[in-house]
């Protein structure tokens, strides 16, 4: 008869085992499904096919020396400093490309980075938005980029993303919203 403690003992062992397989299983799975990532950014980047065309998307948001802790601009401000592609061709994206974005990729909001996700590529923070009387609104858990589109004189297109989702939203040209350039991909 096995006494109590060569049964534990066993036991134990079997259970250490079975532990180290199925966390060495789950490794290997992770790093197949990192590798995976990894090749597809490698490959695609962050280059998304919006509105008939491809566009790349600048690695970060722009930085206003003007709000330098948060790096908002007016519409104005963004439409001065990127309406027109630089030498570079870094532009605003229009309202049909960040439409495009918004329909044709997948969504999530990351809540550990506090980011709106598309593709599994492309992260934007989110920053939030100033109103027009420089209050600051929903920092961490609201994103607000602008487009090179206007709707009116007081309105212009923007991309509004939150936890839950995300939309096109027309938003007061005197406030202050996040700016991602893009550039045409030949």
């Amino acid at each position: 008869m096995q006494s109590y403690k060569d049964f534990k003992k066993g036991f134990l062992n079997e259970w250490v085992d079975r532990s180290q397989a199925a966390r060495k299983a789950a490794e290997e799975l992770a790093m197949k499904d990192i590798t995976t990532l990894s090749d597809r950014y490698k490959e695609e980047g962050l280059v998304f096919t919006l509105d008939g065309h491809k566009v790349e998307f600048k690695a970060e948001n722009e930085k206003n020396p003007n709000d330098p802790e948060y790096n908002l601009f007016t519409y104005e401000e963004a439409l001065k400093r990127f309406g027109e592609p630089d030498k570079d061709g870094w532009r605003l994206p229009t309202k049909e490309e960040l439409e495009a974005l918004i329909n044709d990729y997948p969504y999530e909001f990351d809540k550990e980075s506090n980011q709106g996700v598309f593709d599994n590529r492309l992260s934007l923070p989110a920053a939030g938005r100033r109103n027009c009387n420089a209050s600051l609104y929903s920092v961490g858990s609201n994103g607000f980029y602008w487009s090179s589109t206007f709707k009116d004189l007081e309105y212009a297109w923007c991309l509004f993303f939150y936890s839950s989702g995300l939309v096109m939203d027309d938003g007061y040209r005197c406030g202050c919203r996040s700016v991602r350039l893009i550039r045409d991909v030949k």
